[in-house]
């Protein structure tokens, strides 16, 4: 006679539960959902402003995930699978509404060499997003950011992410990756020691 035990889904990790959604256990998702719903609404709203467009990619981004969990591999990390996810939900809600173009940057992937040659602004980057009190001040320099830009120093400084989880979120080459952080955080402190928002 096989025991069940209920799940404790507060203790357990992101990948137990998706485990446990795969055999559709609907409190593990929503454990999930409650973990990322704030980071991944702050993620979006890099891409999407108006709050109430930023609600429907959120729900569609986990609706997605909802639907397509079979489809996460054991052995990865729930996490990034989940930005991109939500990355790609709001890169078709522009599309559908604005039809706005980012190919701007997509040649980017072997200009390494220009992030290499910037000043070290990290430091300064690290400093700002620490501090809760930042987060408004930094707000409209971050809005001068392009979306992909800004979003990436969203999942390295609010997430904690690496570049080699923010290259798979952004499906983009690890020094495209890096060459976006040189050059959003170039352009962070070139405005904000030019002018005040």
């Amino acid at each position: 006679m096989v025991v069940w035990i209920p799940m404790d889904h507060q203790n357990a990790t992101d990948e137990e539960l998706v485990e446990a959604c795969k055999k559709r256990d609907d409190a593990a998702f929503q454990e999930l959902m409650r973990r990322h719903i704030r980071p991944i609404f702050n993620f979006v709203r890099q891409y999407v402003k108006a709050d109430e467009d930023v609600e429907d990619v959120v729900q569609d981004a986990f609706f997605k995930a909802w639907k397509h969990v079979r489809r996460f591999k054991a052995g990865k990390t729930f996490r990034p699978w989940l930005y991109a996810i939500a990355r790609n939900t709001a890169l078709d809600h522009l599309k559908k509404r604005r039809a706005t173009a980012f190919s701007e940057l997509d040649n980017d992937e072997t200009d390494q060499s220009f992030a290499d040659t910037l000043e070290d602004a990290e430091p300064l980057a690290s400093e700002l997003f620490e501090r809760a009190e930042s987060a408004v001040m930094l707000e409209p320099y971050l809005d001068a950011l392009h979306p992909d830009h800004r979003a990436v120093l969203v999942m390295r400084y609010q997430e904690e992410l690496s570049f080699g989880e923010i290259a798979d979120i952004m499906d983009k080459p690890m020094n495209t990756v890096k060459s976006w952080h040189w050059r959003a955080l170039v352009k962070l402190r070139r405005d904000m020691s030019h002018r005040k928002p």
